[in-house]
């Protein structure tokens, strides 16, 4: 490579300036002499290009003539290289050495950093160093969070990143070493290497700028000055976290998040595949088990990002989505705090609205642990078939009455898990038959499957009997035609046709379940909807609970809607937290049910109002488009975008009767629902197709 590199030395520092061409020599390199401007020699009514009182006010203390002569000097280097023609030079100052290595490092600098106009080749100090690339010669090319690094020893430079220089520079304010590395202030792409790549030669332990003796403390200025100093030193080092914390526009590591040809801890990811199998483990059997995965699996990422990703710009980026999630959480446990400091009260089951902050991080786990999604999809309907024909009643069911599922707490938790496998089912029938790497055997099995848990998860939603259950999936089943029927595949359309025959077949079947099960509560809701639009919504709920007609269950869930609206209506904004069951003391209606409103929107309502609503459907909202721009990008599964949104509709429209947000199968699937968003969120990042503006 033909690097012009241009030294700087002082004429009467002859040896330095062997010392420093022999180095050169030995390695093979032609240095071009700058006359170094000697500051000893300089009256300083001669210096020229100054701002003095600024200079004293950023630095606290007087500029020594070494300094000054030492930034004219640097600004003499780069106009000489600048009447050059060379695309990149190299500066140096005449007490470093080069190594029989040193010209391979360079190069291998600028290949792996194409775009930049400085890179600094040597420091004193090296605190904090973010990591953006790793060159072919394990040179680590980045930034630094703390500063100034000290020294400008050696420092790579571009044609415009010379230009830049004298342009922003060309007055003198401060030190040159401390002026070049201030990027955030200059807007040049400036950054550094973690280890020197030249060595400093014995010499440079007696500075020509501060003599043998040192002369920088006596140069400091005195009580306010100092101060004021201080004070705009430390502005200045929090605008230096804040643009080095931001991704820079340089070439990123190729992570090997997500790639299934990464040698891994086999225990590690056997382990991790069961922990998300149990994370979504609520639909198989009503228990706490998801909680317990989900946290280790943010654990783990946690863990395996403090300790590995922190200190790279490859990470990915929460984004400012993934700062909302940690700020409502944070939000969430102030309010709960101020509200048991002052009342001891902890109202019901409160905890689920921490949860958002585990959401980014579950998602990295998702992100560092899913190499075989294919598999892990298997796995769930194989367990999904296991544990429905565990747990179908068969023996109430050939007697004609309601199963009572000894898995879940009530049918109605049984009913809204089987509706949650049935959805699924179907997409993995569509995956199927969208993979073409399944040869024939295979296939047919995967088919002999998906129709077994089908079946299964039908008989029990209709066997289970739960009315809610039935509207929900029947307009998420609507939404996944009108989609079949957009994307016009035909396998999917053939696949469609099949399930629609099945599922026709079963509501022919079982008329006689529907209509006794759910034919009073639609004439109910047909009056009550007609009487809500002509006199209002609680008026409407007052003469639906006097009314002797009204089916039981019913009565039961306005009477808690209406105590649980009076309750909003006196928080409309921000809700009553916790203390929200003081106020349900004195409810109006007082039903069986005590403290559950059967009404999940209700449940957030109460307790965070509007604010809480509009966070969590803006959240779902974002989760899903990122699920679909994943897919979109071929990224996931395209099945797994009607999968994500059929669910996600199924399960808005139950915790319109039931509060299914505040049961164990609710909790799991935002948890996991929101996690996937942040997944496919970070897999866009990781084929450059989004790039937030966050530090993490």
């Amino acid at each position: 490579m033909n690097l012009p590199i241009f030294a700087i030395n002082l004429d009467r520092q002859t040896g330095r300036w062997s010392e420093l061409c022999a180095s050169a020599e030995a390695a093979g390199l032609t240095l071009q002499r700058v006359a170094a401007i000697d500051g000893r020699a300089l009256a300083k009514e001669d210096w020229t290009e100054i701002d003095l009182p600024t200079a004293r006010k950023l630095s606290g203390r007087d500029i020594l003539p070494g300094e000054y002569a030492c930034y004219r000097s640097h600004i003499q280097a780069l106009e000489t290289f600048l009447a050059g023609g060379g695309a990149h030079g190299l500066i140096v100052e005449d007490d470093v050495f080069f190594g029989e290595n040193t010209i391979r490092r360079i190069e291998a600098i600028i290949a792996a950093v194409p775009d930049f106009d400085v890179i600094k080749l040597t420091n004193h100090r090296m605190s904090f160093f973010m990591r953006a690339v790793a060159t072919t010669q394990g040179d680590e090319i980045g930034r630094a969070l703390h500063g100034p690094q000290g020294s400008a020893a050696a420092y790579l430079v571009t044609r415009e990143g010379a230009q830049g220089l004298l342009s922003a520079l060309a007055g003198m304010k401060m030190p040159w070493d401390v002026a070049l590395e201030r990027f955030w202030d200059t807007g040049l792409k400036v950054y550094s290497v973690r280890q020197n790549v030249l060595g400093f030669a014995r010499s440079s332990a007696i500075s020509d700028i501060a003599g043998p003796s040192g002369s920088y403390k006596s140069a400091r200025l005195r009580g306010p000055s100092r101060l004021s100093a201080g004070a705009l030193r430390a502005i200045d080092e929090l605008r230096r976290l804040h643009h080095v914390l931001l991704r820079p526009p340089l070439p990123r590591e190729t992570v090997d998040y997500a790639r299934e040809d990464t040698p891994r801890n086999t225990l590690l990811l056997l382990l991790a595949a069961l922990a998300i199998l149990a994370l979504v483990s609520a639909v198989w059997r009503e228990a706490h088990t998801y909680r317990y995965a989900g946290l280790a699996l943010a654990l783990v990422a946690l863990i395996r990002w403090f300790r590995v990703d922190l200190w790279t710009y490859s990470k990915p980026l929460i984004g400012w989505v993934g700062g909302l999630c940690m700020g409502w959480s944070l939000y969430a446990f102030i309010r709960l705090a101020i509200v048991y400091l002052g009342t001891h009260q902890l109202g019901s089951a409160e905890g689920i609205y921490l949860f958002p902050l585990f959401y980014a991080t579950t998602g990295f786990a998702l992100l560092l642990f899913v190499r075989r999604p294919a598999r892990l999809v298997l796995w769930f309907m194989i367990l999904s078939l296991v544990f429905l024909a565990a747990d179908t009643g068969y023996s109430d069911m050939l007697h004609g009455t309601r199963p009572e599922p000894w898995l879940f707490n009530n049918p109605i938790h049984a009913s809204v898990s089987a509706g949650f496998i049935f959805l699924c089912t179907l997409q993995f029938m569509a995956y199927t038959a969208q993979r073409t790497d399944l040869d024939k055997v295979t296939r047919s099995l995967h088919w002999a499957l998906s129709t077994a848990v089908l079946v299964f998860a039908l008989v029990n939603i209709i066997a289970l009997r739960s009315k809610g259950v039935w509207l929900a999936l029947a307009l998420a089943l609507l939404v996944l035609a009108v989609m079949t029927l957009a994307r016009g595949h035909r396998r999917e359309l053939m696949v469609g046709g099949g399930v629609l025959a099945i599922v026709a077949a079963g509501v022919v079947a079982a008329h006689d379940i529907f209509w006794s099960t759910a034919g009073d509560t639609m004439i109910f809701v047909r009056g009550l909807v007609s009487d809500v639009l002509s006199h209002g919504v609680l008026p409407a709920f007052d003469r639906a609970i006097a009314s002797s007609t009204v089916p039981l269950a019913a009565r039961e869930r306005l009477m808690l809607w209406y105590d649980a609206i009076e309750v909003w209506k006196r928080h409309p904004i921000f809700g009553a937290s916790s203390s929200w069951l003081t106020e349900w003391q004195n409810r109006t209606y007082h039903p069986m049910i005590f403290n559950v409103f059967h009404n999940g929107y209700l449940e957030i309502a109460v307790r965070y109002g509007v604010v809480g609503l509009a966070f969590f459907a803006f959240l779902y909202i974002w989760s899903a488009r990122q699920v679909l721009l994943a897919a979109r990008a071929r990224l996931i599964a395209p099945a797994a975008w009607p999968c994500y949104i059929s669910t996600l509709v199924f399960f808005a429209l139950t915790v319109l009767s039931n509060s299914n947000n505040r049961l164990a199968m609710g909790e799991a699937f935002m948890w996991f629902a929101a996690a996937f968003g942040f997944y496919c969120f970070y897999l866009r990042q990781q084929n450059n197709l989004v790039a937030p503006r966050t530090y993490f």
